[in-house]
Order: structure tokens, then sequence, then C-alpha cells
């Protein structure tokens, strides 16, 4: 399956699972949604649409906490690394995906970023997300 096979694959599944985040879409960056769990948190999602990237998903680090491991590649952002500069001289940047500013839920929290290598992944963490508190 080629990158852009699987891109379109991830988002047909992220269309299933999850709406439209109320910031929409971004073009063709990135795939903003909004998915309720079962007990009713809602969780915000960020998909990287992109061609120059990997299927990147963006979520709230404390719900998927628990199922980020060593066969999974992932990076964590925390809050505390927004808006740094590298030089002292230099205007600080966000230091994340521009997508994710107009995101209020995702904006300013510990986010993971996960990096989708199969459909089979999404849907684990699709369903993990599905039974969060």
């Amino acid at each position: 399956m080629t990158r852009q096979e699987l891109k379109s694959a991830c988002l047909a599944m992220l269309d299933q699972n999850a709406v439209e985040h109320p910031a929409g879409h971004q073009g063709k960056l990135a795939a903003r949604y909004v998915l309720r769990s079962k007990v009713g948190a809602r969780i915000g999602l960020m998909f990287e649409k992109s061609d120059k990237t990997k299927p990147l998903l963006w979520v709230e680090h404390r719900f998927l906490r628990d199922l980020v491991h060593d066969d999974i590649e992932f990076k964590v952002y925390p809050a505390s690394s927004l808006y740094q500069a590298d030089e002292p001289d230099e205007k600080q940047s966000y230091g994340r995906h521009a997508a994710l500013k107009s995101m209020r839920d995702l904006a300013h929290v510990d986010l993971v970023r996960l990096t989708t290598d199969r459909v089979e992944q999404l849907r684990t963490f699709l369903t993990h997300l599905a039974t969060v508190a």
C-alpha cells in the first residue's frame, strides 16, 4: 500500500468513526476531528494528510498514555515546550503543527503524535479511544 493509499484509508476510517472538528479541516494538510468515547469523553484528533509527511495522528497524551509503547512510533509534545525560541534573540515559535492552534482542545495541552504504519494500527488507536473516560 502506498503512503497516499494508506492516508486515504485512514481518512475514510476517521470519517466513519468521528465527526469534523468545529475548527474544520485544513485543506490538503490536516483533517481535524472529534471522537466521542462510549462514556461521552470528547476527544480531539488531528490527522496529517499532506503528501510530504507520514500518516501522523495527534491526540491529547492523557487519552493514549496506556497505549504508547516501543513498537509504536510516537513522540510526546509537552505543553511546557510551547512558544520556546532556539536562540535567545529569536522569535518564539508555536512548536507544533500549525493546524493544532485553532483546536482549543489540543492547542495547549500535552500531545502525542503517532505515526500510523498500517490501517489496523489506526483501528487499534480508535478502538482504545472509544473506551476511555
